[in-house]
């Protein structure tokens, strides 16, 4: 069975498609910390300050690595177009 041949702009689509899918699984996984804060009010003493850093902070992070991830696209989309255009 012969291997299709690796080009940056396939590597590149893979690396993409494999950190959507660990975006994608993070971000239930930050929506379902996010419900368990909202249905457990802090105990007595306990401030709710910290579970809410802590998710702003998760929340920031999994923005920050959804532009990563829309450059990663438009990177692939224009490798695309230079290999359409070098072909013809």
């Amino acid at each position: 069975m012969a291997n299709p041949q690796l080009t940056a702009a396939s590597f590149l689509s893979r690396s993409v498609e494999d950190e959507q899918r660990r975006f994608a699984q993070e971000a239930e996984r930050l929506a379902e910390q996010a419900a368990r804060i909202a249905a457990n009010p802090p105990a007595i003493g306990r401030a709710a300050s910290g579970d809410l850093t802590r998710l702003i902070a998760e929340a920031t992070y999994l923005l920050k690595r959804a532009v990563t991830i829309e450059a990663g696209l438009e990177a692939v989309g224009l490798m695309g177009a230079e290999t359409a255009t070098t072909e013809q």
